[in-house]
């Protein structure tokens, strides 16, 4: 959605999505090439089946050249919580 303005453009951006993980192995077999019969299992962190995705975003433009922009990203499942952010200022001329 963008609203205008005197001196330029706000814009804000938001997004909600859903991810099903099909495949929740996380063991893996290694060996050795070289010496025959060292073969191991490593097990990993088993993920959550279902995680909601959502991303927000906020870019301010000016009529200067100006602009910034803001965005934060978080995954939400029963085992796990991530969040990250970026910002960003640019001037076109």
């Amino acid at each position: 959605m963008s609203l205008g303005e005197a001196d330029g453009v706000l814009s804000w951006r938001g997004r909600i999505a859903w991810a099903h993980k099909f495949n929740l192995e996380r063991s893996i077999a290694a060996a050795f090439q070289s010496l025959p019969g060292a073969s191991f299992t490593i097990n990993g962190a088993r993920p959550a089946p279902n995680a909601a995705l959502t991303t927000l975003g906020l870019e301010r433009q000016w009529c200067n050249g100006w602009s910034a922009a803001a965005t934060l990203d978080g995954e939400f499942s029963s085992t796990t919580r991530s969040y990250s952010g970026r910002a960003s200022i640019r001037h076109i001329w």
